[in-house]
């Protein structure tokens, strides 16, 4: 790997199977220069180097309004989305708006480790209710409510990445989802829907999004450039009802600091409204359906019996569940020797050792060498590891 590319914290020449963000070859460089250069040159370039509008960008609104419409017959207008800098700054805004220190909140479990380092940060009562190949385990989603109900608790939100989940990879099926807004509805909880992979769809179709089945009725969804684009530009979406995103747009965050990145939010737009985000994306997919199949193809060449794994049909992860031999810690220690790194799975549960048996691989940032390699490391130190 080119030094220059390895992640933050890792040693150059090692493989970071941890790293959950777009390979450096897929980025559109060139294509971005060209937009930034000519948006640089424009007569405008003041005003986007200026304070933005608090709701954001109205090109790059306008863009993500119609394609949502378009592409899942959704009927949202302007006043149901803002631009935010990212997902992870949405849900760290939702957080901030809907909740106090000491409030519940629901999360799946795993969960997006990242997510819960920010409900830690705000001093929030997890409760987590185990996910299977079909996403949340309903029945288990309930308990907690019960329990929290009898301590006169009500959750403030439930926080899900319904498609292609990180860092499991599944896709939560419609029963369920429609079951889960019965739930709100009856307990009077949101949906945070970190909906940032469903772009990145390699095989079959999605089911609604959670926004649509509630017909957008305490729903925040979050939408992201950040997986298909490029990370370093910040700019995300949130679609909410418009109540919901008037109390957003008027707040002192805003009010004091202006729009999401206005530069950025720029240059996103006028990519996307030439085509060349669409034909991007639908490049990425063919580039990471292969890396995904090769990432599968390794693991059922080198990993020893009893090593079970998830096979996503998108984004960018892959889950495996090691044997009781075979503790994570162990194989990180190990692994990390041999310059392997991946993301151990007691990082995605509310109680760490949950993950102590479980592992994430990204496939989505190495050359495919690499992530044979890796791959192939694992599965040597897996198989001394259990004899």
């Amino acid at each position: 790997m080119n030094p220059d590319s390895t992640p933050q914290g890792v040693v150059a020449g090692s493989i970071p199977l941890f790293a959950g963000h777009p390979s450096f070859d897929l980025l559109p460089v060139d294509a971005l220069q060209r937009v930034i250069a000519a948006a640089w040159q424009g007569r405008g370039v003041a005003r986007f180097l200026n304070y933005g509008d608090e709701q954001g960008s109205p090109q790059l609104i306008e863009f993500l309004v119609e394609r949502l419409n378009r592409r899942e017959d959704l009927d949202i207008s302007r006043e149901n989305l803002m631009i935010i800098g990212g997902s992870t700054g949405g849900v760290g805004m939702i957080t901030q708006r809907l909740t106090a220190p000491g409030d519940a909140i629901l999360v799946d479990a795993p969960s997006y480790r990242d997510a819960l380092h920010i409900f830690r940060d705000h001093r929030l009562e997890m409760r987590a209710a185990p996910i299977d190949d079909g996403g949340i385990i309903v029945a288990e989603l309930e308990r907690n409510l019960v329990e929290l109900a009898a301590k006169g608790k009500t959750p403030r939100f439930y926080y899900v990445v319904p498609n292609f989940q990180n860092p499991s990879g599944i896709v939560m099926a419609v029963e369920r989802r429609r079951d889960v807004i019965e739930l709100s509805r009856q307990y009077g909880f949101a949906i945070v829907e970190d909906d940032v992979y469903s772009d990145l769809r390699f095989e079959g179709a999605l089911p609604p999004s959670f926004y649509e089945l509630a017909n957008g009725e305490n729903v925040f969804r979050l939408g992201t450039f950040s997986k298909t684009l490029a990370p370093g530009l910040r700019i995300g979406w949130l679609i909410a009802s418009e109540e919901r995103i008037t109390g957003f747009v008027e707040s002192g965050l805003l009010r004091m600091g202006g729009g999401a990145n206005p530069f950025s939010a720029a240059v996103v737009a006028d990519y996307c409204r030439s085509g060349a985000w669409e034909k991007h994306v639908h490049w990425l997919r063919g580039q990471y359906r292969r890396r995904r199949d090769i990432a599968l193809a390794a693991l059922e060449s080198c990993m020893p019996p009893r090593v079970e794994w998830t096979r996503p049909a998108g984004g960018y992860f892959i889950w495996l569940r090691l044997p009781p031999s075979a503790p994570v810690d162990a194989l990180e220690a190990c692994a990390k020797e041999q310059g392997v790194y991946f993301a151990s799975g007691k990082g995605f549960f509310v109680n760490p050792e949950d993950g102590a048996h479980h592992l994430r691989l990204s496939f989505s940032f190495l050359p495919v060498a690499e992530l044979q390699a890796g791959v192939e490391i694992l599965g040597k130190l897996i198989a001394r590891m259990t004899g």
